[in-house]
């Protein structure tokens, strides 16, 4: 297992400093030890993030034609389609075909050969590896190529956003906790809201956001019963932007104006921001890469059709539009590197 699992991650370390560990018991989750006891929050500053000038432009080599065939993740379907868009005006006798119903989609298309490629937010699990590996002989190829802060919504009138929340509340206001947390009051919120009940919004299990969540703040545990479960990202925001008292996760890039993203508690105990510095650092704790998921044969390499694509995919146009959708994009260096192979 270790052996596949170490083939498969060409998934460039370098990319972000992520995977700080996350805390396991609630001794280590921070300065509190209960739900409402919170330490006065010490806010951390985004940075500047990278230009676009600085990735290289993208270059045609091969003019393409046919048909590019994409399956996955939800999460990742406006920088899928932004791609499509700003690529088919390199190839314009290229076609797009894409659909974002899930993450655990990408990887059985890939096995039946009904995608190019497979966009996921989460990496490939064990299971979908051994399986991939067992019909081909190799195993899949899966490369970062934008990094996310998956966010924790709430409405912009929530005093919640004043304090933020750790990851020790949040497995209780989401999880089947012992010590579950159902009232806004719980997390040392007054007046009207003292005896408001949280409204949980979350991804159905298809999604890699979903599966994501439940790892790492959830620890794995089973989600409250409670959870509304969507399709798409845009509709757990909408849910938490017609209620004042909602909670819902997703991707940062799907944040509107109706809606705000709680700080959440580092490891250190500061309460960061969800923005590109944060997740870039790992500071903030739902940090995330953003991945595509590639069929390539060792024996033979990249098809031109995944060679044109990755390559723009790490020029200056497809890290911009991953800036523009609302992620962030990949260090200058890490692109570069990402790039090499589809030369």
């Amino acid at each position: 297992m270790k052996k596949i699992h170490q083939s498969l991650l060409i998934t460039l370390t370098g990319m972000i400093g992520l995977w700080m560990p996350a805390c396991q018991t609630r001794s280590t989750c921070g300065p509190q030890s209960q739900a409402g006891t919170q330490a006065a929050p010490v806010m951390v500053p985004a940075q500047k993030s990278t230009p676009a000038s600085a990735y290289e432009p993208y270059k045609l080599r091969t003019s393409l034609q046919g048909y590019l065939r994409s399956i996955g993740s939800d999460s990742m379907d406006q920088v899928i389609a932004n791609w499509e868009s700003e690529l088919g005006r390199f190839h314009p006798n290229l076609r797009f075909r894409h659909e974002g119903k899930g993450s655990s989609t990408a990887i059985p298309a890939l096995l039946e050969q009904r995608s190019d490629i497979g966009p996921m937010s989460r990496a490939a699990k064990d299971a979908e590896i051994e399986k991939f590996t067992g019909k081909f002989g190799y195993a899949p190829t899966q490369l970062t190529v934008a990094i996310d802060a998956l966010a924790v919504f709430v409405h912009p009138d929530n005093p919640i956003l004043e304090t933020g929340l750790s990851l020790d509340q949040l497995e209780r206001i989401f999880s089947q906790s012992e010590e579950p947390v159902t009232r806004w009051g719980q997390l040392g919120l007054g007046g009207r809201w003292t005896d408001a009940p949280i409204r949980l919004h979350g991804r159905n299990p298809a999604s890699g956001t979903y599966a994501f969540f439940k790892s790492k703040a959830l620890k794995k545990q089973d989600y409250n019963a409670g959870l509304t479960e969507h399709p798409g990202s845009a509709e757990v925001v909408a849910a938490v932007a017609a209620d004042p008292y909602a909670i819902g996760y997703s991707g940062i890039a799907y944040m509107t104006d109706d809606v705000r993203a709680a700080p959440l508690q580092d490891s250190e105990g500061a309460v960061v921001g969800a923005n590109e510095a944060n997740a870039a650092s790992g500071k903030y704790p739902l940090a995330r890469n953003l991945y595509i998921t590639l069929n390539i044969d060792p024996a033979t390499g990249p098809s031109d059709l995944l060679k044109e694509f990755m390559r723009f995919a790490y020029s200056k146009e497809g890290q911009q539009t991953v800036a523009e959708v609302g992620y962030f994009p990949v260090s200058v260096e890490a692109a570069k590197r990402a790039a090499v192979p589809f030369q």
